[in-house]
């Protein structure tokens, strides 16, 4: 039952091959992203983390002498400890190492890493508030309940790649496995080998860390500045090859199958209203809910069109 507890430094797939520099990663459904940093707190009672410790504000220092100086460090709301595992689009969750039980999941898109890894080739994160952001749809969250002094004993990666977890309540030992529902808003969570399926409701949206691009023209290039800012390739290809969304390639103008309704044009009013109310009309193939509601600003929405419409000349 004892595990080998994993180095979990940097950031792996489930097969322990390194990522390219990416803020707004994603994995599989057979091959999830497991990350250990710290986390949003979307909101928790607080008395579902009563095993961790209080933070106390910290006088601020002078590095090179090091000696205190005036002031004080501002505490970030944020979750030490934690796992956050990802499968994809279809479910990503955090599992709480102090804890030991599932704290938060939701669907749609992983943790936004910008504000702590910053630019690709510049790096330089935040010097306050520097926490990762969640992507995607929140739907279920930890309630308290009582439960016996939690022990972190690892986690095991040998069955299909999937994390599975390994914890001692009191002096009982458990394993426990989680993996994305067959529904939307949903997860199985396998404790010891006896499987229930947990079916949540929309909480609450989130986009990730707001760039504030400010983009001064709309253009086709300010488009795909906007792209690439949001990570909007981890699910879209721009060459035509498959992904967890519709590619881009030769999408504007085309004749769009549509899931429980009549094909589209994909005009330019098509792709706006995508843009803006993503789930208002699913690509038919894929499934409905994943796309993040992303609260771009009209010039952002206006540059990603003209982008979109320039792949398909």
């Amino acid at each position: 039952m004892r595990m080998l507890l994993l180095s979990l430094l940097g950031i792996t797939t489930s097969f322990g091959d390194p990522l390219t520099f990416n803020t707004t990663p994603l994995g599989e459904k057979g091959g999830p992203i497991i990350l250990r940093t710290f986390v949003p707190d979307p909101g928790l009672d607080p008395a579902v983390l009563t095993n961790h410790g209080k933070a106390f504000k910290s006088p601020k220092y002078n590095a090179g002498s090091g000696k205190d100086v005036k002031g004080e460090y501002k505490m970030m709301k944020v979750i030490p400890a934690a796992i956050a595992v990802n499968h994809g689009p279809a479910l990503s969750y955090v599992w709480d190492t102090t804890e030991c039980r599932l704290l938060y999941a939701w669907q749609g898109g992983f943790l936004d890493l910008y504000p702590y890894w910053g630019e690709e080739g510049r790096g330089g994160r935040r010097s306050f508030d520097y926490g990762s952001r969640l992507i995607g749809n929140l739907f279920y969250l930890a309630q308290p309940e009582k439960r016996a002094k939690p022990r972190f004993l690892g986690y095991d990666l040998s069955k299909s790649g999937v994390p599975t977890f390994c914890f001692q309540l009191g002096d009982q030992e458990f394993t426990e496995v989680i993996l994305p529902g067959d529904e939307p808003l949903s997860f199985k969570i396998i404790t010891d080998a006896k499987e229930k399926t947990i079916e949540g409701k929309l909480i609450s949206k989130h986009q990730g860390f707001d760039r504030n691009l400010k983009i001064k023209s709309v253009s086709a290039t300010a488009g795909e500045q906007v792209f690439g800012a949001y990570g909007c390739i981890a699910c879209h290809s721009v060459d035509g090859s498959k992904g967890h969304g519709p590619s881009l390639k030769g999408l504007a103008g085309s004749t769009r199958p549509i899931e429980g309704g009549d094909p589209v044009l994909a005009d330019s009013s098509y792709l706006k209203e995508s843009l803006k109310v993503p789930n208002a009309k699913t690509a038919k193939g894929f499934p409905p809910g994943y796309m993040p509601p992303y609260q771009l600003q009209d010039k952002e929405i206006d540059s990603l069109v003209l982008y979109i419409q320039s792949l398909s000349k």
